[in-house]
């Protein structure tokens, strides 16, 4: 029976033996299409090479066998009881093979004595250990083969597909091969520059889901054969277009034009506490010719802790407030943007009665006041946190928007501000310093600038690891600068012992009675997200004045706390945060020309967090980080600008997209024929390409 050829756009309701429920469960998954279907790949690859027979197993030592063991054996006894103790269910089956037998054990699910049955031919993966009757596997993955008398698996490599509700791998399998044998790809939109050497991506598609026997098994597995790198290429290109054709759009509008003069120059200089370093005179210039130059400014002005953002940032604001227009910056707490306003007004002194704050938080009358001034123009420089998009703040002449911590802020809200202002110029600022490729995916339309050097007179910061058993040295450290006059950051990852579950955590306020306890003559205050941000400031106030030696806090002290007196820090339970997050929380100290010191105690992951002991490079550190904990949870919560891959990984893919990069502006100034717009539709909405940036 002959079936007419279908386009990768097809739905794939149009495959046999896909009924509600079933198609009901691929929509969940988001396999809306043919397209959607073929590019969800096996999430393993069982290598007929890789089986051991059971006769053959051993368990080496004590500890179980190293990785993953995968066996195939028929079950040959199944029994189903209750545990003694918990009464948690128990099922239990007896795996042969004519070489030997393996007991396999699963806890608490009862309904595998249903989907199992004596006979089965079974495929299971996990790992060994040591029970009472011997080597067992306990809670193995498994699959079921050869049940309706079928030849079964023949091949050497057998892919599997997850569960989907009702769906089996098995039947995903059968789906795939169905659309495998039925899909037509008319075109290729690859350029030749990165389609050489890589097959087309119907026969890439076909080596995935049926991998020939000479395959490399560890490529296959890490996603790294000349296949996955077609399929990835594609999305990269697709996503890459799309970036590029926004851009152009942005490079189109029209943005007002800041004047400059000698006279500006002169004044913005005399702002200036200190000389500029080198990366900050360059980014400035950039801003400049930005801000100059008659288009909108989309920037991203990323740097390391410490290397001097917020003075870039103040020299822009000013050169706009200067010369008639308004500016404003966008900062994602209270806290901060009560530091940036008083940083700011020591800066501009005379001009600082330009400056208005906005917060939330403020009393009516008081908000009333500063709303006013906004409207009127009477504030040139404005700095507030999310109380900048309520609709009752409307500006005079928005000219410039500075945005802080720039993840921190949804897309509908920066377009919110946009709508506010016409269309003001942006500067975006990171502290977290991003790789490139992550820099590219998730702004990928702003123009970059990277500030690379600290300041002079900076020091560096000297990083020690503890084990908790070892904490006294790290509050010897601290007993040490408080002796000398000086201060300390204590830092604890949660509020109350509820917050964790099941992990043991010694919590903020466990710490505040072992502080009190260590420095029973030294002042402390204590700040958290749940305090009112009044009483968080009074809080700060009275650390930032030198009133008290120790501030314990929770990360609300990530960024931008200034403190030059401050010279140690101690990160209590240092494993439950990332390394950008720690380093963040470093360059809290130092910010005097005293040596600091930054203590982490951790019972675990202390490989991990070695990073931070052998380097202060915050781009080194941010790409261990997106190496480790992937693109998605890099900034410690989920960023929803990512676009959404199902071949292509930012980190393992990172110099494919800088070419894919390339590629699509060469093929942009080309120009894009009707075939690929609307390919690079399609592929904009699977991508979720709307949401970035």
């Amino acid at each position: 029976m002959s079936f007419a050829a279908l386009p990768l756009a097809s739905k794939v309701t149009v495959l046999r033996g896909l009924g509600p429920a079933r198609a009901a469960a691929l929509q969940e998954a988001g396999i809306d299409t043919l397209r959607d279907l073929l590019w969800s790949l096996p999430y393993r690859y069982v290598d007929r090479g890789s089986l051991r027979p059971l006769g053959s197993l051993e368990l080496r030592g004590f500890e179980s066998d190293p990785g993953i063991v995968t066996v195939l054996g028929t079950i040959q006894d199944l029994r189903q009881s209750t545990t003694r103790v918990q009464h948690m269910a128990l099922t239990e089956l007896l795996l042969t093979d004519g070489t030997g037998s393996l007991r396999l054990i699963w806890f608490n699910q009862p309904y595998l004595g249903r989907s199992l049955k004596m006979g089965d031919k079974l495929l299971a993966f996990g790992t060994l250990s040591l029970g009472r009757h011997g080597l067992e596997m306990r809670g193995p993955q498994f699959e079921i083969l050869d049940r309706q008398g079928e030849t079964g698996w023949v091949k050497r490599f057998l892919p599997l597909y997850r569960r989907l509700g009702p769906l089996s791998g098995a039947v995903r399998q059968k789906l795939v091969q169905e659309g495998l044998g039925r899909v037509h790809i008319a075109e290729d939109w690859l350029p030749l520059e990165l389609s050489r050497d890589l097959p087309d991506t119907l026969a890439a598609l076909r080596l995935l889901h049926d991998p020939p026997d000479d395959s490399e098994a560890l490529s296959l597995d890490e996603g790294d054969t000349p296949a996955h790198r077609r399929l990835a290429s594609e999305e990269l290109f697709a996503f890459c277009l799309g970036v590029a054709l926004r851009r152009a759009g942005r490079m189109q509008r029209k943005g007002l034009r800041v004047p400059t003069s000698p006279v500006l120059r002169e004044k913005l200089k005399s702002f200036l506490p200190f000389h500029l370093t080198g990366a900050q005179r360059r980014s400035f210039q950039e801003i400049v010719a930005d801000l100059t130059s008659g288009r909108v400014m989309n920037r991203l002005l990323q740097g390391d802790v410490g290397s001097g953002k917020t003075l870039v940032a103040l020299l822009s604001l000013a050169m706009v407030a200067e010369t008639g227009g308004q500016g404003a910056l966008l900062v994602p707490t209270e806290v901060l943007a009560r530091q940036h306003a008083a940083s700011f007004r020591r800066y501009l002194g005379e001009e600082a009665e330009g400056l208005q704050l906005l917060l939330g938080g403020m009393k009516a009358a008081e908000k009333r006041a500063a709303l006013a001034r906004i409207a009127s123009g009477e504030a040139r420089y404005v700095v507030g946190t999310h109380a900048l998009f309520q609709e009752a703040v409307a500006f005079h002449h928005l000219q410039l928007v500075v945005v802080d911590e720039q993840h921190r802020f949804g897309v509908k809200q920066r377009e919110a501000l946009k709508e506010k202002g016409g269309d003001p110029h942006w500067l975006v600022m990171s502290a977290t310093p991003i790789p490139r490729s992550l820099a590219l995916a998730v702004f990928g339309d702003l123009d970059q600038s990277v500030l690379d050097e600290l300041p002079p007179g900076r020091q560096p910061i000297t990083t020690r690891l503890h084990k908790p058993e070892a904490a006294e040295r790290a509050w010897e450290q601290v007993r040490r600068e408080l002796a000398e006059g000086r201060q300390a950051f204590v830092v604890s990852p949660s509020i109350d012992p509820s917050d964790e579950g099941k992990v043991q955590l010694r919590d903020i306020q466990a710490m505040e009675a072992l502080l009190r306890a260590i420095f029973p003559d030294v002042g402390l205050e204590v700040v958290h997200g749940r305090l009112k941000p009044d009483e968080m400031a009074v809080r700060m106030a009275r650390f930032v004045s030198g009133e008290v030696g120790i501030l314990l806090a929770t990360t609300v002290i990530e960024v931008g706390v200034d403190v030059p007196n401050a010279t140690v820090m101690v990160v209590d339970h240092a494993e439950r945060f990332g390394l950008s997050q720690l380093h963040q929380l470093r360059g809290r100290v130092g910010r005097g020309s005293v040596r600091s010191h930054f203590h982490m105690i951790s019972g675990s992951e202390t490989e991990r967090l070695q990073t931070l002991v052998e380097t202060q490079d915050g781009f080194r550190i941010a790409q261990r980080d997106l190496e480790l904990r992937g693109p998605g949870e890099f900034f410690g919560v989920r960023q929803a600008g990512l676009p959404k891959f199902q071949v292509a990984d930012l980190v393992r893919d990172r110099s494919l997209l800088l070419r894919c990069r390339e590629a699509a502006d060469r093929a942009l100034a080309l120009g894009l024929s009707e075939g690929q717009t609307e390919w690079l539709k399609r592929e904009q909405v699977r991508l979720r390409l709307a949401e970035i940036s």
